[in-house]
């Protein structure tokens, strides 16, 4: 079921786009300068290309990858088509227009109606992947080109200034929110939310080439007792260096995020499994070496690897429950060390 609304959603996403790149086409047809006609045709060309972009995403969709990236997508998709309506109204009654200052008013008001979370969230989903993805793929809006244009051409009225400030600082929080929502605002790494939604599609992949992968569940030890002795605002820093000592350690190619509390999860969606006792010790030693000047910090690892089995989602849960309880043992052993 989910499956199928989320195909929905990517093709809304494309509809939407596909009258946006007629409206801009339109704008350029009819503006009465050459500079503005340049400008309004180079959007609607690079409108046109982010069609490689939903067909991306739609291919994903289809294999579930897109499953888990919003809480409600039913509600999302109405959102959507409720806007479809709105979008292609404007491109059928507005796009002719040839007064510059109604049409950059026009195109604001397109982008107003695109500022709809769920083409953030995408497009930071898209940008995650980027290793996989080619450059035509890349997908923005085109709030801040505007409103440059608008100072640039002296066509900024009080209220079209106004008007552009405003959904330019919409677009932006917009930005700040979907990063928020995968993204852990203290150490910025993943969230647990953005940590599976990154896992679950390298999974996919990971099962399609036959790749061995592997998951580290790392906890920093007696982190209670450093918040009490040093209070939480050192214990934040401390959650930051940690997980910078991580990040620097690991491949690009892994992914990190914080699992919760002072825990960590590492995926390397392709591995040799005879290597991950030399990735966990590594990690272990470079976070011991960076606090051995200052307040002790050491982190117990727990270590799971295998084959993606047919359900991706079964078989992560299998392989995260495994490297909890390696873990565990990891810390029953004393801590500060690895368990394979």
């Amino acid at each position: 079921m989910t499956v199928a609304i989320m195909i929905r959603l990517i093709d809304q996403c494309l509809a939407l786009d596909a009258h946006a790149a007629r409206l801009y086409q339109q704008l350029a047809d009819h503006a009465d300068s050459r500079e503005l006609k340049t400008f309004w045709m180079s959007i609607a060309s690079q409108n046109k290309s982010y069609r490689h972009y939903w067909e991306r995403l739609r291919g994903w969709a289809e294999k579930g990858m897109l499953n888990n990236l919003f809480d409600s997508p039913q509600q999302i998709l109405d959102e959507l088509t409720a806007l479809h309506e709105k979008v292609g109204d404007l491109a059928d009654h507005f796009g002719q227009v040839k007064q510059k200052e109604k049409a950059f008013t026009v195109a604001f008001k397109l982008e107003f109606y695109l500022l709809h979370p769920a083409f953030e969230a995408l497009g930071q989903y898209m940008a995650t992947f980027n290793e996989t993805v080619e450059a035509d793929t890349v997908y923005n809006r085109f709030v801040g080109r505007l409103f440059e244009a608008l100072q640039q051409h002296d066509l900024a009225t009080l209220e079209l200034e106004l008007v552009g400030e405003v959904i330019h600082r919409l677009w932006k929080e917009n930005q700040r929110m979907a990063f928020l929502s995968n993204y852990d605002d203290l150490t910025g790494i993943f969230n647990r939310r953005g940590l599976f939604n990154a896992v679950y599609h390298l999974a996919h992949l990971s099962q399609r080439n036959d790749n061995f992968v592997g998951v580290l569940m790392i906890d920093i030890d007696h982190f209670k007792t450093i918040n009490d002795t040093f209070g939480h605002p050192a214990g934040d820093q401390i959650l930051k260096q940690v997980a910078t000592c991580i990040r620097e350690t690991i491949r690009a190619s892994d992914v990190l995020g914080r699992y919760g509390g002072e825990e960590f999860l590492v995926f390397l969606s392709r591995v040799e499994p005879n290597a991950l006792g030399q990735v966990g010790e590594k990690i272990r030693s470079a976070i011991a070496e960076r606090f051995h000047e200052t307040v002790k910090v050491t982190v117990s690892i727990g270590i799971a690897h295998g084959h993606v089995g047919r359900d991706v989602k079964e078989s992560l849960q299998q392989l995260i429950d495994k490297a909890d309880e390696k873990l565990l043992t990891a810390k029953a052993s004393g801590r500060n060390r690895i368990e394979i």
